[in-house]
């Protein structure tokens, strides 16, 4: 994969060739792809593109893609040409004719200097790869130095088992062919390559040896790859500028501490009046001072929000309470942090402020909203700058680091719910931007801000599942449920993944919210409960049970507003509810909405849970999933909904109570 293609901030400068320019040489890429890999060499500088290319340059290459041995005996004896070929290349093409896998031009010439033939080539690789397993390759690229380095190996040959080895301490692995650990990506997911916070090192570095085998194939060439894992244990923070000030817009700092070990980003967002730090971070509290150096930045009185408990987002929470700094969070993480084992989360939850859902806060020239969004933890907050559409996500929207592989967990709220908040959410950030949408996204685990292709993505992720159900879902790339994936026993668990990791900065995937293990009966959407409120009255856990979704899981009216209630998705925690107020319910069927005085018409936008479902009606009109419909509107008028399940079994009827407000 040519490195302009695929998503690693950490990837290697791409060598190039003096006359291969990308978008004007034809197959440009997969020369410098070639290049990068090895297969051929710039050390003349020029590639000559538009020359044939000769017999013997083609065996070179052959025998450099496929790490064709060298043979000991001389297989070029019977050319009486063998002395024209140019001696840099004899021992390439000694090796693949001694292989059998090319011949002369006759049976006594080689031909060294003639053009090798379309024909020709393709009659080579075939041969080769009857007969040779290719060797392993791997993503993220090798000789790579990065904060930690997430590997998959693979083979093109199909179904060739691969072996592997590594170190990391820069000593020599093991043999692959006598003590290598069998790979299989579906069973084991990535290898994960870090320095762990137990290392006493600033770095390790990872040699990994890797082999393929199958029945029947020559076994191919052993593989060495290594990447340089820097990770000190003792690390300052830093400071990005994402966007600077403007009068109109905030300035934008993007901080972390490359001591630390998720890279959990911080920022810090500071208008005309004030500045908001979203987020805490994860190195240690009593090591470093987020809040000094904050300090260092800021220009302008500050508080801070912080978007979940765990602790690679709050670790620094007590050096602001502490400093009299105002500490939002939602009351449920609050509750959480007072109930923590730990005497400075308990101290920052005890000084910290609840933020409502949908609270504002004013920093000047601009302001931003903050939203409760239950899944990852039960009292998540996002923030949305409303003159911009910037959203801050603390772990919302999942993640886009290739190097790391994230699945990110939603397994605080069923599948089917998500949805319906996310979507919702989707709804309140249109609403509360000055520009009608979204336009940024950043999760403290993302390198690269995404946009509504990143954001449609992820709620894919959960759409998939809905609307096919246990098919969608794959094993995980983190590997097994505690994410070990270097053990070959662990088991894997569930993931939905939409969009290519390695090509695309928008892909996205939510794994172990799924359940514990792929042998494990589906367990992720809403069943009927009594834990908590819930209106469910279908177990869509049940075989096939993703066939049986009549319900909305939003509903948007243009010319008046839903009065919502609360929606619960959990039991109780830390004396706390789990509930967001006015929301939609999928599982509640009576609501109004207020509109005001003298309104005629309004705009139903209803989106059924399921793509899939046999019909939706309002008033008894179809409507397309997607789709909108205007209907005419009086004090007490009820707007009917109705939906009939993908598989006919189960039908819903909402109704809507017009109020005059």
């Amino acid at each position: 994969m040519h490195s302009s293609e695929y998503n690693d901030p950490y990837r290697l400068t791409q060598p190039t060739f003096a006359d291969v320019k990308l978008g004007v040489t034809a197959n440009a890429k997969e020369i410098e792809t070639a290049l990068e890999e090895g297969i051929v060499s710039n050390v003349l500088g020029f590639f000559y593109p538009d020359r044939s290319i000769t017999r013997e340059e083609a065996a070179e290459i052959f025998v450099n893609a496929f790490k064709i041995p060298a043979s000991s005996g001389n297989a070029l004896a019977r050319f009486s040409d063998a002395a024209s070929i140019t001696s840099s290349r004899r021992a390439s093409v000694n090796a693949i004719v001694a292989a059998g896998y090319m011949s002369g031009s006759s049976a006594t010439l080689f031909s060294p200097a003639a053009a090798l033939t379309a024909g020709e080539a393709k009659t080579i690789l075939a041969s080769i790869t009857a007969k040779l397993v290719a060797p392993p390759q791997v993503m993220c690229k090798s000789g790579t130095t990065a904060p930690r380095r997430y590997v998959r190996i693979s083979t093109p040959t199909p179904d060739a088992k691969i072996y592997y080895t590594y170190t990391f301490d820069g000593s020599e692995p093991a043999d692959p062919l006598v003590s290598g650990i069998e790979y299989d990506f579906e069973k084991n997911g990535v290898l994960q390559f870090v320095n762990p916070l137990t290392s006493t090192t600033d770095f390790r570095l990872y040699r990994l040896k890797a082999v393929a085998k199958k029945d029947g194939l020559a076994t191919s060439a052993v593989q060495n790859f290594t990447w340089n894992i820097v990770r000190p244990n003792v690390g300052a923070f830093q400071a990005k500028l994402m966007h600077p000030g403007t009068a109109t817009t905030p300035t934008v700092w993007k901080i972390n501490n490359p001591a630390e070990y998720y890279q959990a980003f911080v920022f810090y967002i500071e208008g005309s009046a004030r500045g908001l730090v979203f987020d805490a971070g994860e190195y240690g509290y009593q090591k470093a001072n987020l809040k000094t150096f904050i300090d260092s930045i800021a220009t302008k009185p500050y508080d801070i929000i912080v978007g979940h408990n765990h602790p690679d987002h709050a670790e620094q929470i007590y050096n602001f309470t502490s400093a009299g700094i105002t500490l939002y969070a939602s009351a449920i993480e609050k509750a959480a942090f007072m109930a923590s084992s730990r005497s400075d989360f308990r101290a920052a939850g005890a000084a910290a402020t609840a933020i409502n859902d949908g609270q504002v806060l004013d920093l000047g020239n601009v302001q931003i909203t903050a939203y409760t969004q239950p899944g990852h933890t039960h009292g998540l907050m996002t923030a949305i700058v409303n003159q911009t559409g910037w959203v801050f996500g603390s772990d919302m929207w999942a993640c886009n680091r290739a190097y790391t592989a994230d699945t990110t967990q939603y397994n605080l709220a069923k599948v089917d719910i998500f949805l319906s908040l996310t979507q919702q959410l989707l709804a309140n950030y249109r609403k509360s931007s000055a520009l009608g949408m979204v336009t940024e996204v950043t999760n403290a685990h993302q390198d690269v801000s995404v946009g509504m292709e990143g954001v449609n993505n992820f709620l894919k992720c959960f759409q998939q599942l809905i609307d096919r159900g246990d098919a969608a879902t794959a094993p995980s790339i983190r590997g097994g449920r505690f994410g070990n994936p270097t053990s070959p026993t662990t088991k894997n668990s569930r993931m939905s993944m939409v969009g290519d990791m390695w090509r695309d900065k928008n892909w996205m995937a939510i794994g172990n919210a799924l359940g514990t293990g792929l042998d494990s009966p589906v367990d992720y959407f809403t069943a009927p409960t009594t834990a908590y409120p819930c209106g469910a009255t279908v177990n869509y856990n049940a075989a096939d049970g993703f066939k049986k979704y009549s319900v909305l899981s939003n509903i948007e009216f243009t010319g008046g507003s839903l009065v919502g209630v609360d929606v619960y998705w959990a039991a109780p925690a830390n004396g706390v509810p789990n509930k967001v107020p006015n929301k939609f319910d999928p599982w509640t069927y009576a609501y109004v909405v207020n509109v005001p005085a003298g309104t005629r018409s309004i705009t139903v936008q209803p989106t059924a849970m399921s793509n899939n479902i046999a019909s939706m009606k309002v008033n008894g009109v179809a409507v397309a999933q997607g789709a909108s419909i205007t209907v005419a509107v009086a004090a007490g008028t009820v707007i009917a909904v109705d939906l009939v399940s993908p598989d006919g079994s189960t039908t819903s009827h909402y109704a809507f109570t017009v109020a005059v407000v």
